[in-house]
């Protein structure tokens, strides 16, 4: 079930992100970058290259971990991963 919902949105989502390559209204690179977080989570050798970066590694941890929390919620922190992920670390 979980592949049959998250295989169309990378989809939609790469539409998206190539369009905004071109129209610059866009993110393009922000929907690309979903996109391929999404196929990520249905390819696990995807995911283990991914997992070599250590921002994407990190939001790949934080995702598992709210795996027990209700869809309102898990949305919220996953976008504030994403967030986390995209700004530059101060560390």
């Amino acid at each position: 079930m979980k592949r049959l919902l998250l295989i169309p949105l990378a989809v939609v989502l790469t539409l998206l992100g190539l369009v905004g390559l071109i129209i610059p209204i866009l993110p393009g690179f922000l929907f690309l970058m979903l996109a391929m977080v999404c196929m990520a989570m249905i390819f696990p050798q995807l995911r283990q290259c991914l997992e070599n970066v250590p921002r994407l590694r990190r939001f790949f941890h934080r995702v598992e971990q709210t795996r027990c929390l209700g869809l309102a919620r898990r949305c919220k922190l996953w976008f504030w991963a994403a967030l986390e992920m995209l700004t530059p670390s101060h560390r």
